[in-house]
């Protein structure tokens, strides 16, 4: 029997791989870590992604700057780190972003290209409703960007005919062009009218929500922070990772849709 479970749990995990790298945050209470690791071998290229541990306990030592190691198991539509471990190597200094805004702050002007080549800027969102994400078309971890456009298609569906607009912020704008960033909208049956994919200097924007992300040699930073502005461009609420509770966010939209215009 105990034969059968552990080949059981083999198949629901397909293949495991070290990694290492420094904790940015973590999130006990939804069992996640936000970690810039280094390259992994045979799967993907540095990076800084939200990984969700299997084992929570293992959270209550980690603090941002903490070095730490574990085995990244990928299987059918889901991921989890394991056995996560502090390394040996002195902490690292993790600063905040300074530019991050407060809930009832507004965000600031920013000007971006939409999946079709055209301008797009904060006055597309006038007196609309939105929530805006960061994603990238080659992220590797199913439950991470796929999982985030998923949340967003359910939104469309849920909220058609409606005044909530979705924004998905590329984090790979080198390689997410409009042409990249259409197909890729293409794939999750974006209406243009309600949902658009945005590349260019995306630096300003992400630094004023809280996106922690860089490129340099290769690396991508990208910890999956989620924004729902009111109909005046004010940041009504954040919801950080990409396994939070689509109805969560259902109803953060919903409470501000419903407030008087």
């Amino acid at each position: 029997m105990r034969v059968w479970v552990f080949l059981a749990a083999a198949a629901a995990f397909g293949k495991t791989y070290p990694v290492d790298g420094i904790v940015l945050a973590c999130d006990p209470a939804a069992r996640t870590m936000v970690v810039s690791h280094r390259p992994i071998a045979k799967y993907m290229p540095a990076m800084v992604m939200p990984f969700r541990v299997e084992q929570p306990g293992e959270l209550a030592t980690l603090y941002p700057g903490a070095r730490v190691q574990f085995e990244l198991v990928i299987g059918n539509g889901h991921s989890v780190a394991r056995n996560v471990r502090k390394a040996q190597g002195p902490d690292a200094v993790i600063a905040a972003p300074k530019e991050r805004l407060r809930v009832g702050d507004r965000l600031p002007p920013f000007r971006l290209t939409d999946q079709a080549g055209a301008a797009f800027d904060l006055s597309d969102l006038r007196g609309k409703v939105t929530a805006i994400d960061f994603i990238y078309t080659r992220c590797p971890l199913p439950d991470v960007c796929p999982r985030l456009s998923a949340n967003f298609a359910t939104l469309q569906r849920r909220f058609r005919g409606g005044e909530l607009r979705l924004v998905s912020v590329t984090v790979d704008p080198d390689y997410d062009t409009p042409g990249v960033l259409a197909d890729y909208a293409r794939r999750w049956g974006a209406d243009a009218a309600v949902w658009r994919f945005l590349t260019g200097d995306i630096a300003p924007l992400a630094a004023a929500v809280g996106e922690v992300y860089w490129t340099d040699e290769g690396s991508i930073g990208h910890n999956s922070t989620t924004t729902i502005l009111d109909r005046q461009g004010r940041i009504a609420a954040t919801v950080e990772g990409s396994n939070y509770r689509i109805d969560q966010l259902e109803h953060l939209i919903a409470h501000e849709l419903e407030k008087p215009q």
